[in-house]
């Protein structure tokens, strides 16, 4: 939970850097899920109008009702029908991508790119996979050129605000994203990831009308609700803070997953224990390092989770002296 992987600036370092979202488990699992949920707001139906192929259109829809698999299938057929069917390759790429698999993603993209040079949508696409892959500076450079061959390509902006964000360039990040929001004014990804970096330069009263802007945009979408409460319970504008939204919000997101999403699961714990309820804290944040895991194996990705869950566990400790000595030990008093 994930990457796409923004929360807001606070005395931990964890919390500053945490919550991405709309966008943060890249480098861990909750960026990577981020990552991979920001692909969906990329104009894939306006870049594949006028295309005929019957099963090309059938790979779109298949991308719509996510059966990766079945999509990779029907692009197979309209790459083999038409080589240079470059929206194919990319589509394929994406479908890749979706199902894990980064180095067909990363081929596709890059015959994508060798076949159609001036494709924005090429390089946008290869620069996601970069990007998946951690490999910012290669992804920095595509996101950029598709930018060059688009300037008014708003995913792009968006993900290389993402990037230069995490590499705490937040100004620059900052202004791509005014852009991106600027060429799509409903883009609510945009709105979620620049009210993250406004939280990292510490301005939350800026990050917080962005958050209202989302709310009102998306007011049942669980990413932006667990967002908005992460905001609320962490920032370091205490005038701000409200743990009793933030619980009601939480609540809310945890309920559209069905607890089946780690990140919103943290966040929610993160609520019980500002609302002074460690043990119930413990329990969500096991179940969110718990699903965490399911993807991550070696533990790489839940690491700051188990910080975070060792604070709990030691606000929850009761404070118990068994080596004090209370009587003397002198036996002639």
């Amino acid at each position: 939970m994930t990457d796409y992987n923004c929360k807001c600036a606070t005395n931990s370092g964890r919390d500053n850097e945490r919550g991405f979202s709309g966008l943060e488990f890249v480098g861990y699992l909750i960026v990577a899920v981020v990552i991979i949920g920001a692909i969906f707001f990329f104009p894939w139906k306006e870049a594949f109008k006028g295309k005929a192929d019957p099963s090309f259109a059938a790979a779109e829809l298949a991308m719509t009702n996510k059966q990766w698999d079945q999509a990779i299938v029907l692009y197979d057929k309209a790459i083999k029908a038409d080589p240079s069917n470059v929206l194919a390759l990319v589509g394929r790429s994406r479908a890749y991508l979706l199902t894990g698999n980064t180095q067909k993603a990363l081929e596709d993209a890059n015959a994508a790119v060798q076949k159609k040079p001036d494709s924005a949508l090429a390089y946008g696409q290869r620069g996601i996979v970069f990007k998946v892959l951690q490999r910012s500076e290669d992804a920095l450079k595509d996101f950029s050129d598709a930018i060059k061959h688009d300037g008014g390509y708003a995913w792009a902006y968006a993900q290389r605000a993402d990037l230069l964000s995490r590499k705490k360039d937040q100004d620059k990040a900052l202004q791509d994203v005014s852009k991106a929001i600027q060429a799509k004014p409903g883009f609510v990804e945009g709105y979620r990831l620049r009210a993250w970096i406004l939280s990292r330069m510490g301005k939350c009263k800026e990050a917080g009308e962005d958050f209202k802007k989302v709310e009102t945009l998306s007011p049942s979408d669980a990413w932006s609700l667990q967002d908005k409460a992460w905001f609320l319970l962490t920032c370091p504008d205490e005038s701000l803070q409200d743990s009793g939204k933030a619980m009601e919000l939480a609540k809310k997101a945890a309920e559209l997953t069905q607890g089946k999403d780690g990140v919103v699961l943290e966040t929610l714990a993160e609520a019980y224990f500002r609302q002074g309820d460690p043990v119930k804290a413990i329990e969500i944040q096991k179940k969110a390092i718990e699903i965490g895991s399911k993807s991550c194996p070696d533990g790489s990705c839940t690491k700051e989770m188990q910080q975070r869950l060792q604070k709990y566990e030691m606000a929850a400790r009761p404070e118990v002296r068994i080596f004090y000595e209370i009587l003397p030990v002198d036996s002639s008093r």
